[in-house]
């Protein structure tokens, strides 16, 4: 297995022993220094102290008839650095937004628009 790297640095076979170690999240794996995501047969991590900020993003839409609700974990790493990773169910992106918020008091949880 492949994993791709967003932001932070450690060798392969270290990436891979923690994401077998690592607690499901459904499409989350939470390691002990990175968070993992993994879509399909694709794997990309994150190191933990590169995330800046952490907020559940909503977006809505028709597909034909049928209206279609999507839900991502959106992290924002130190360089700016935008990151939109698709989550079935709100929960699941709440259940991560809470590991961060315990373990990581430091990363900013929650998106705040702001003012004028």
């Amino acid at each position: 297995m492949k994993i791709k790297l967003l932001a932070g640095s450690a060798d392969e076979e270290a990436l891979r022993e923690e994401f077998r170690r690592g607690k499901k999240a459904a499409e989350a794996r939470l390691g002990e220094q990175f968070l993992f995501y993994r879509y399909f047969i694709r794997i990309k991590a994150i190191a933990y102290e590169e995330i800046k900020k952490a907020y559940l993003r909503i977006e809505s839409g028709e597909s034909g008839d049928l209206p279609v609700t999507e839900h991502y974990l959106m992290l924002v790493d130190r360089q700016e650095r935008e990151y939109k990773l698709r989550m079935e169910h709100a929960e699941d992106v709440q259940e991560v937004l809470a590991y961060l918020k315990e373990h990581f008091p430091k990363t900013e949880i929650g998106h705040y628009k702001k003012r004028q």
